[in-house]
């Protein structure tokens, strides 16, 4: 039985090549959601494609100085990627489109053969969750922990409620990292940090430490400024 996070059957006939789109300041999950304006002719062309195929694309994040080689081939991104499948699309008259990408699988880009499309291609290796525990770690307390250190950050009333229904729903822990990992408004570096981390345990230590982070933020800034002194 298939479940509502089981990609088996969407990588099932994967080639291990897909479309690289890179985008700056952005880090899919899998099981995430992602709403994409696509205007650039070049990327046209590769949702064009990607909807006549497996409707497979591989989101990367740019990193450093890529301005200038941005409209390139060659602009340097991350080698850990999320491989998702657009599930919903509309293209308009234009040309442009809008759709959603969901997240399904982390991969790694092992190289980038030289085609003739405008847009680049990647040889990827895909890489599931390593869910061997620790003796002493108890995978639902940390589920509640994280549960309670988000829920503070979810955004306005009626998505929060929508939100943690379906986080309270019984998912495993790596699912729930993940979809947390895209949705609190953590950094942009411990976002890729947690796309890297493969072994659920670690990925969980690395988001609580960050939520935890986040909350002292918060903190500081309900302090600030401080009170004056009645002396």
């Amino acid at each position: 039985m298939t479940g509502i996070f089981d990609h088996n059957s969407t990588l099932k006939d994967f080639s291990g090549r897909a479309a690289i789109f890179p985008l700056p300041d952005v880090v899919l999950f899998p099981h995430a959601l992602l709403p994409l304006h696509i205007f650039e002719p070049r990327y046209r062309t590769m949702i064009d494609d990607a909807i006549k195929g497996n409707r497979l694309i591989a989101l990367a994040r740019l990193k450093g100085d890529y301005q200038d080689l941005y409209q390139t081939k060659h602009a340097p991104i991350y080698d850990t990627v999320c491989l998702g499948r657009i599930t919903a699309d509309q293209k308009l008259p234009d040309g442009r489109y809008y759709l959603v990408l969901e997240g399904v699988v982390r991969a790694t880009i092992l190289d980038e053969p030289d085609t003739e499309k405008p847009y680049r291609i990647g040889e990827l290796k895909l890489h599931r969750d390593r869910n061997r525990f620790s003796e002493d770690f108890d995978p639902e307390q940390q589920a509640q922990q994280l549960l309670k250190l988000c829920k503070r950050h979810m955004g306005d009333e009626a998505g929060r409620k929508g939100f943690l229904k379906i986080l309270e729903s019984k998912l495993k822990l790596g699912t729930l990292c993940d979809l947390l990992s895209y949705a609190c408004p953590i950094g942009i570096d411990q976002k890729q940090a947690l796309l890297e981390e493969t072994r659920i345990e670690q990925r969980s230590e690395i988001l609580v430490r960050a939520l935890v982070d986040l909350a002292l933020q918060d903190q500081e800034k309900e302090s600030f400024p401080p009170r004056f002194s009645l002396n």
